[in-house]
């Protein structure tokens, strides 16, 4: 009972609009302009409302859009191979493009690959690996396919390198990780933060060996964050993957940002106190939230918006803005759009239409360096902090890496005409023959496979025994590996080339 009243109250404070009225207050008292002359204008000016320079604010920020679902567009639905050029003007059907992006002064987008599935058995585990390398696959496709106006960032450094060449950012992402919770989780996790995964959320709305899901109808009574996945949010936080919150149930959520060392994101998530629904955040997960650093990115989903859904607009939007800027402040909002995987806003259909988000928090008196965090600078400063809190957990940070490269002898997505392959790499020294002394590994799928090595030719090789389509695999289910060959020299510094294949 005291929990609702609290929500109430709350509610209550938040339709007075006290930060709207706390900023037009500021505004207000243009009337000294006719008591004090040109020098009262100076100050008045200074703080006149922004909303008729909304459109320069907006292009003028870097705009981070934390969630989509596009490449589940982009492959075909029954060989998960990447056909759709998004590079294309327009694709039919999609709310996400490279065209639309540019319209909509969209900077950065993570792109998510999705999976989910309630039944723990191999078979699924296996689908589900196949099918999410199936979509990051699709992603370095669609690059591949637009090196001029795309490029993949594993890094800030690398994303600020791309903005500065004028290029859509993407980042890759996992919704649901449902592969994960075995024995080679670890091993398997490193696979994917090698392809560029940055960010991933345990479950989807259904439970796994990792945790529970937003929909309690399928958790066990009490369900939360298991061993399992306590072990692979630490693993997360020290390669640098981000933690998303979003589709957790409140369990799962509390237990996770109670053993996080690194501030979390809810990828796309409303609030609760606007729009009552399963997906939304409670005003005690927005606060535990605020406590943790973490940035809830609000979602665009609008069901989730509003009730009926089919009403809902932008400023339903900017209402879950306000509201959680009210209760936990400035610093912890973002946006998360769910475009392609969700259903939009009556005036916000696509992604060209992402100023009008900014236009809405321009008329609300929101000022530029505050709409520049909620659009997108929030959620740089926590991949940032992921990034620092990584770097730290380097055993050696001084010491180069080995003067070797290891060149994979398959391509990223090639196909492979063979179910139990030859995998093969060069190892390239630099002629003093430092390749003898170190220890190789062939990962595969988060199982390492020691292979020969033939100094003749400086060749690493496993033959696979295991066939790679597994028992009652169908086409339907995808048939993407991924495969990682390394080397170690005797001081425990590592070379890694991570691809991933497509077997038939």
């Amino acid at each position: 009972m005291e929990k609702n009243n609290l929500r109430k109250k709350r509610r209550e404070s938040l339709w007075k609009h006290p930060y709207k009225k706390s900023r037009f207050q500021k505004m207000t008292p243009m009337i000294l302009i006719l008591l004090f002359g040109s020098m009262a204008m100076k100050v008045v000016i200074a703080e006149m409302p922004i909303s008729e320079g909304w459109k320069e604010i907006h292009h003028s920020s870097i705009v981070v859009d934390m969630h989509n679902d596009t490449m589940m567009k982009v492959v075909d639905s029954h060989t998960w191979l990447p056909v759709v050029d998004i590079g294309k003007e327009s694709p039919e059907g999609f709310q996400l493009d490279l065209h639309k992006a540019q319209q909509g002064g969209l900077n950065v987008a993570f792109y998510a690959a999705y999976t989910a599935d309630q039944r723990d058995v191999d078979d699924v585990v296996a689908r589900t690996n196949s099918r999410s390398l199936a979509l990051i696959n699709a992603l370095y496709w669609t690059v591949e396919q637009n090196q001029d106006n795309m490029t993949l960032a594993r890094n800030t450094q690398e994303i600020e390198a791309g903005l500065a060449e004028g290029k859509h950012v993407a980042v890759a992402s996992l919704e649901g990780m449902y592969q994960f919770g075995g024995e080679n989780s670890k091993e398997l996790l490193r696979q994917y933060h090698d392809l560029g995964i940055r960010a991933a959320g345990l479950v989807w709305n259904s439970p796994n060996r990792l945790g529970a899901g937003a929909n309690v109808a399928n958790n066990e009574e009490n369900a939360g964050l298991t061993e399992a996945g306590r072990e692979i949010i630490s693993e997360m936080n020290r390669l640098g993957i981000l933690v998303d919150v979003s589709h957790m149930n409140e369990k799962t959520f509390f237990d996770t940002l109670e053993i996080t060392q690194v501030p979390v994101i809810a990828s796309h998530s409303g609030v609760d106190g606007v729009r009552p629904h399963v997906r939304n955040l409670s005003d005690e997960q927005l606060l535990q939230l605020k406590e943790n650093g973490g940035v809830v990115s609000i979602n665009f989903w609008r069901t989730a918006l509003a009730n009926p859904g089919s009403s809902a607009t932008v400023k339903h939007i900017v209402d879950h803005i306000d509201y959680a800027v009210n209760l936990i402040g400035i610093d912890h909002v973002g946006l998360g759009s769910d475009f392609d995987g969700a259903t939009m806003p009556k005036d916000l259909p696509d992604a060209s239409y992402l100023p009008s988000i900014t236009k809405e928090l321009a008329s609300r008196g929101y000022h530029q360096e505050e709409i520049k965090k909620i659009v997108g600078g929030n959620n740089q400063r926590v991949l940032k902090e992921a990034e620092k809190f990584a770097e730290n957990q380097v055993r050696h940070p001084w010491l180069q890496p080995p003067r070797l490269r290891v060149v994979p002898d398959v391509q990223m997505g090639e196909i492979v005409y063979d179910t139990k392959p030859t995998l093969s790499a060069k190892i390239m020294d630099s002629g003093d023959g430092a390749g003898n002394f170190f220890q190789y590994s062939i990962i595969v799928n988060g199982v390492v496979y020691q292979p020969s090595y033939h100094p003749d030719t400086g060749h690493i090789s496993y033959q696979v025994e295991r066939d790679l389509l597994g028992k009652g695999h169908t086409e339907r289910d995808g048939n993407f590996h991924v495969v990682t060959f390394l080397a170690k020299n005797p001081i425990g510094l590592e070379v890694r080339e991570t691809v991933i294949i497509y077997v038939l």
